[in-house]
């Protein structure tokens, strides 16, 4: 496995533990390597994207210093960037 493909399965397996897989399905990630390391993109419905923020954003940087050590896992530096519908 490839370790873009490594990274975005265990971000859906982190996700899925406080959040019902089936709308961990819903979110769509795209995972790219850019100047700074591997980007990931999370897009999806409002009220799964609400459950991955978190309140004042305190789930989501959580999960920021969590992927620190996935980065370490897979040889690469990992940054999160939830893209929540204008709406």
């Amino acid at each position: 496995m490839d370790k873009l493909a490594e990274v975005e399965k265990r971000l859906r397996t982190l996700f899925s533990l406080w959040v019902d897989s089936s709308k961990v399905a819903q979110l769509k990630v795209d995972t790219k390597v850019d100047e700074r390391g591997v980007l990931v993109e999370i897009t999806g419905p409002k009220d799964v994207l609400s459950l991955i923020i978190g309140k004042k954003g305190s789930t989501i940087n959580a999960v920021r210093k969590i992927t620190k050590s996935i980065g370490g896992a897979v040889g690469a530096a990992i940054s999160i960037k939830v893209n929540t519908p204008q709406s």
